[in-house]
């Protein structure tokens, strides 16, 4: 079993941090390994995968003879999934719980036995950034760190003239973002959907907004100054 006095850390990699058009970013995986040989004497990790290119790519190409959403969304999810198979075999120099975890109760037994525990997506309807969430909740985790290609939260859709990206911002603003900008679009790709950041809010989790610069994750991991934002009231 393993060391209970070791601090839990909830990650949420971005599926277009591993998922790319030429395959699985395995540069960035190693990276992450080296991290973890100098982290997980102190600290267990839970990891949430998302889809990336492959999940878009097959909803995209589905959505015309396909129009429900929640099964769109589970073409989605089965991508996360495959992703998290793929990192769990990458990292199996470590003690990685076994399975994919796809339920809150596994959760909590999987990282009692373990050093990492890997999730995907769980539900039609909510992003692997909302699992995220969800499993700060379940383990007491005050701080969620998400990994993506942006690190930071804009004021208004990214893609709208004036865009200001926000260094600091508190749980309501992020709220009210993200309300403004999350559709729950199958495949969409906001950097924190409008449920994640309500139970953030409700349970006043703080989130830590990284690029794919290991570094940056690393000054995440140690609460030191990293480039991104942070939500936090």
């Amino acid at each position: 079993m393993g060391n209970p006095t070791k601090k839990n850390f909830c990650v949420s990699i971005g599926g277009s941090i591993l998922s790319k058009e030429n395959g699985i970013n395995v540069k960035y995986v190693e990276e992450l390994a080296g991290l973890l040989r100098k982290k997980v004497k102190t600290a267990k990790f839970i990891f949430i995968v998302g889809g990336g290119y492959s999940s878009r790519l097959y909803i995209r190409s589905t959505r015309s003879i396909i129009s429900n959403n929640a099964i769109l969304d589970q073409i989605g999810i089965a991508f996360t999934r495959i992703n998290a198979i793929i990192l769990k075999d990458l990292l199996s120099e470590f003690n990685v719980y076994p399975n994919i975890v796809t339920t809150m109760e596994e959760l909590s037994s999987g990282i009692m036995l373990s050093d990492i525990v890997i999730m995907g997506g769980m539900i039609p309807g909510i992003t692997t950034d909302s699992v995220a969430m969800l499993a700060c909740e379940i383990m007491n985790c005050k701080e969620m760190i998400n990994v993506s290609n942006e690190s930071y939260v804009y004021d208004r859709h990214i893609r709208e003239k004036g865009a200001r990206k926000l260094a600091k911002l508190n749980h309501q603003q992020l709220v009210e973002i993200a309300n403004k900008c999350d559709d729950r679009t199958a495949g969409s790709n906001f950097i924190l959907d409008f449920f994640a950041a309500k139970i953030a809010k409700r349970s006043n989790i703080n989130i830590l907004f990284v690029n794919d610069r290991i570094k940056e994750l690393e000054k995440a991991l140690d609460g030191k100054k990293h480039d991104g934002s942070i939500v936090k009231d």
